[in-house]
C-alpha cells in the first residue's frame, strides 16, 4: 500500500469492525479526512460508501507509514496499542505529528502526543465536539488554564530558540510563577495573559544596530518576541519567539554579481540585527524577476520571491524617498522599500532604503494579528 503525503488531511485509523464504524461517521464530519481499515472487513462496505480510504493487512507497516505522511492522526483503539506502536516513531515535540486516541464507543478524545506545537489538544477537542463526546488533555499549561509558549509560537508561525527552554518556560508558567514578556512592538492584550509585561530594554533607536538588546538587560525568567538577532545564553532563563513575518525589498542594477546582493542583504541583516530566520519573502519589481543574482539569493536563502508591477508600486508613490534616477531606469521612484511592504500587505517599513553599492535593500513587516497597532511606537 502507498500512502500519499498529505500535510492538510486528518488520518484517521482503525482495527476493528466497531472502529471502523466510527472512523466512517467521524470522516464525515470534520472533512477532509482519510479512512485506513483492516483489509478483513473490506467486504462491509460496497463502492461510494467511502471517500477516501484504504484498506491495510499489516498494522505495524501502515501505522508508521501514516505517522511519517500525515499531520494528525486519530486512533479508534485502545491507547495502549498506540503507545506501544508510537514506541519507536517519536523523534521531538516539534515535528511529531499530533496524535489523538479515541475509544470505540466515541466518549473520549485523548489529546496522546504533540500537543502543543502538533495540534493535538485543539485536534482532541474538534474530535470531541462531533462525537459529543469528552475531551482529555492533560499538558499542565492547559489543565491550569495558562499560556504556553510553544503553543503561542506554533499560533504565530514563528520560530522558537533555544528549544531547551520550552519545557522549563512552561513550567514555571503552570506553577504560577513571574515570567517576563518583551516585545519590540504592542502586544494585544490576550497575548500578554499570564505573563509580567516589560517595557524593550533598548538604546537610542536611531543608533547602528538598532533594537540591539543584551541578554543582561532582560529580566529572568523572560519571553522575548521580534526578529531581533539576539544572543542568548543557555544558562539564563530566556526563549525567544521570532515571528516569521519580514519581507525584505531588493533593488538592484541590471546583470549585478549574486555576491554583491548576498553581501547587501547580509550587511542590512547585522546593521539593524535582524535574524534572516525570521525573513518570510524577498520582494522587487516584476521587471528584475530574470535578475539570477535575485533568483540565486532566494534559492540559497530558501525564501521565495514576490514581484509587484510598476501600477503597483506606483500607488505607494510618496510614501518613501523617491530618486528620480531610479524612476528614469524603471519608471517608479523606487523598487526596495515599496516592493517590500507590498509583500506584506502595506505592513510597517522598519528598515528605510539602504544603498549599498549597486544593491538597494529594505526591509517591512507585517501587521501580524498579535500586534496592538493602536499603540504603536518608535521603540525600534
Amino acid at each position: 500500500m502507498s500512502i500519499e503525503d498529505k500535510d492538510k488531511t486528518t488520518a484517521i485509523i482503525c482495527l476493528t469492525e466497531r472502529g471502523a464504524e466510527l472512523a466512517v461517521k467521524l470522516s464525515r464530519l470534520m472533512p477532509p479526512a482519510a479512512i485506513f481499515i483492516p483489509e478483513r472487513l473490506q467486504g462491509n462496505y460496497k463502492n461510494g460508501d467511502l471517500g477516501s480510504v484504504q484498506f491495510f493487512s499489516h498494522w505495524k507497516h501502515t501505522f508508521s507509514e501514516v505517522y511519517s505522511k500525515y499531520k494528525k492522526i486519530i486512533c479508534i483503539m485502545a491507547a495502549g496499542i498506540v503507545v506501544r506502536s508510537l514506541a519507536d516513531l517519536i523523534s521531538s515535540k516539534f515535528s511529531d505529528p499530533a496524535v489523538v486516541v479515541v475509544d470505540e464507543a466515541g466518549r473520549f478524545a485523548v489529546s496522546l502526543l504533540s500537543g502543543h506545537v502538533g495540534g493535538a489538544n485543539l485536534l482532541a477537542e474538534q474530535t470531541a465536539v462531533c462525537l459529543n463526546g469528552q475531551a482529555v488533555i492533560t499538558t499542565a499549561t492547559d489543565v491550569s488554564n495558562k499560556p504556553a509558549v510553544d503553543m503561542l509560537a506554533a499560533e504565530m508561525g514563528a520560530l522558537l530558540e533555544p528549544l531547551k527552554k520550552v519545557k522549563l518556560i512552561n513550567r514555571l508558567l503552570a506553577e504560577d510563577k513571574e515570567v517576563n514578556i518583551y516585545s519590540a512592538f504592542p502586544l494585544i492584550k490576550a497575548f500578554q495573559t499570564g505573563f509580567c509585561r516589560q517595557e524593550w530594554p533598548m538604546s537610542d533607536p536611531n543608533e547602528e544596530m538598532a533594537g540591539q538588546a543584551a541578554a543582561t538587560n532582560f529580566l529572568e525568567p523572560a519571553v522575548i518576541i521580534g526578529p531581533q538577532k539576539l544572543r542568548i545564553d543557555l544558562i539564563n532563563e530566556y526563549i525567544q519567539i521570532k515571528p516569521q513575518n519580514l519581507a525584505v525589498g531588493v533593488g538592484c542594477r541590471r546583470g549585478v554579481e549574486y555576491s554583491e546582493v548576498r553581501g547587501a542583504f547580509e550587511a542590512v541583516m547585522t546593521k539593524f540585527n535582524l535574524d534572516a530566520a525570521c525573513v518570510k519573502y524577498l520582494a522587487t519589481i516584476d521587471i528584475k524577476s530574470e535578475e539570477e543574482a535575485i533568483r540565486e539569493l532566494s534559492l540559497e536563502m530558501g525564501i521565495p520571491v514576490l514581484t509587484f508591477s510598476k501600477d503597483e508600486i506606483s500607488k505607494l508613490d510618496g510614501s518613501y524617498e523617491s530618486s528620480e534616477w531610479v524612476r528614469e531606469k524603471v519608471g517608479v521612484g523606487g523598487v526596495c522599500e515599496p516592493a517590500a511592504r507590498l509583500a506584506v500587505k502595506q505592513g510597517k517599513t522598519i528598515v528605510p532604503k539602504q544603498k549599498i553599492g549597486s544593491v538597494t535593500i529594505s526591509v517591512a513587516m507585517e501587521k501580524s494579528w498579535w500586534w496592538d497597532w493602536g499603540l504603536e511606537t518608535e521603540s525600534f
